[in-house]
């Protein structure tokens, strides 16, 4: 008898509780190889992204932990706030319908709730640490397979589905006719194909098809019609990116995405003109594209699940070719606790081909931090003296959280004058690293 296709799940899990991860991914490993993608996107949420993910994957993981003490009390709004991603992403889960297994700590209850379809496992964070003395490796054990059987059943029939194009819809009024070319052209310069729905719109056979053609779909929340479509696609799990001009008289927000502390609402794009709307679109289309990590063996999830305890801000180490000594350092001291550092010295940084200056650029646009290595050389060099500026602008508008590090004593360029930074006569690399996690939010 000719075996099942090998699984995709969507996982949902708390990044930095490395050991439950493994726990649990170990147990679910040893009754059936399933592979799973997981959303990295590290500049925001993107609901569009997350939606797309699920939609595609043959069904749901989720591993929700709490962090610290597992005989801690926590109050109902810390509790709230602990599993704000966690009840974003399960929402999906049940709107796709999707076979969906979920393993959390049975202090999160009284907020996670669903419906009977979805597979709750409550546990006592103890028993993960008793290892073998403990039923709840047969619990999981006899509940993943039963989700297992579903989401088979799902996938056959998902796979003989037409595979969804690079379409995304447009829906907006007639009033808000400026925003439609200028939408069209930013979702082509992103290899989108727009695809104009009519107006008025009318929830009948012919719009669902259209609907269910595209990939996702841009949706006018300025008039009542426009909250309709939102509402049917949103219930119909259509990822839908909401667009809202000052023109509306009010938008649905609470009834379409309830009081989320996260997600949909964080996530309407607010316009005043079409230049403010294509740059309000704009990083939606990047991180919507961004690829997701693709973990298919149990190597691959151990190194995974250690990588994602780190914090996920992108870094952008800055610094003169003559001080790559005191950069190794520091770029060592930042990979052991962020995922993402960007030194352009590093194999592999920019690809073999690319503008390297574009490049560079681009990956200056990502990062939410930058350390920079100061040095005569760094003042010397117009390269540096480039990062530096354009990464003390970012830091100016609050994108950046900006590290001076003087190597040696030097008199400031003026634009740094009034930053605080750190000199390596008095601080040590570990401790100006050390400083700069501290003042970092905490995380999830």
């Amino acid at each position: 008898m000719e075996s099942p296709a090998r699984l995709n799940v969507f996982l949902s899990h708390r990044y930095h509780s490395p050991a439950e991860n493994l726990y649990f991914w170990e147990l679910l490993s040893s009754a059936e190889d399933v592979s799973f993608r997981v959303d990295e996107a590290v500049s925001f949420t993107s609901p569009v992204r997350l939606e797309r993910m699920i939609r595609d994957a043959d069904g749901f993981v989720g591993i929700h932990p709490l962090p610290g003490d597992p005989r801690e009390v926590h109050l109902l709004p810390r509790l709230r706030h602990m599993a704000r991603y966690f009840r974003l992403e399960l929402g999906m889960a049940v709107r796709a319908r999707k076979p969906t297994v979920v393993f959390h700590d049975q202090r999160l209850l009284p907020v996670l709730r669903a419906p009977e379809s979805v597979r709750l496992v409550p546990y006592d964070a103890q028993e993960t640490e008793a290892a073998i003395h403990s039923a709840l490796p047969g619990k999981v054990e006899s509940v993943y397979r039963g989700f297992l059987a579903e989401a088979h059943v799902s996938a056959s029939a998902q796979r003989r589905r037409s595979h969804h194009q690079r379409r995304v819809g447009l829906v907006v009024s007639p009033e808000n006719r400026s925003a439609t070319p200028a939408l069209t052209e930013a979702l082509e310069e992103h290899s989108w194909e727009p695809v104009v729905l009519p107006w008025p719109p009318r929830l009948d056979l012919d719009l669902i098809t259209r609907l269910r053609a595209c990939d996702w779909v841009i949706v006018d929340l300025d008039t009542e019609r426009g909250h309709l479509v939102a509402a049917f696609t949103h219930g119909q799990f259509v990822p839908t990116l909401p667009i809202v001009s000052p023109r509306a008289a009010g938008t649905p927000e609470e009834t379409l995405y309830g009081g989320s502390a996260t997600g949909h609402r964080k996530a309407i794009v607010r316009w005043d003109d079409p230049d403010s709307l294509v740059a309000a679109v704009e990083p939606h289309l990047r991180v919507i594209d961004e690829q997701p990590r693709y973990v298919g063996s149990t190597a691959q999830a151990l190194d995974y699940f250690r990588s994602a305890a780190k914090r996920n801000e992108r870094v952008f180490l800055s610094y003169a070719s003559a001080n790559h000594d005191h950069a190794a350092t520091f770029s060592q001291l930042l990979n052991e606790r962020f995922q993402n550092v960007f030194d352009f010295r590093r194999h592999g940084a920019i690809g073999v081909g690319e503008d390297w200056l574009d490049d560079l650029m681009g990956n200056l646009a990502k990062s939410a931090v930058g350390v920079l290595l100061l040095s005569k050389d760094y003042l010397e060099s117009k390269y540096c003296m480039l990062e530096a500026r354009e990464l003390y602008r970012h830091s100016i508008e609050g994108d950046v959280r900006l590290v001076p590090v003087c190597l040696e004593k030097l008199d400031l360029p003026d634009f740094l004058q009034r930053t605080q930074y750190r000199t390596l006569a008095r601080h040590t690399p570990q401790g100006i690293v050390t400083e700069l996690l501290d003042q970092l939010p905490p995380t999830a």
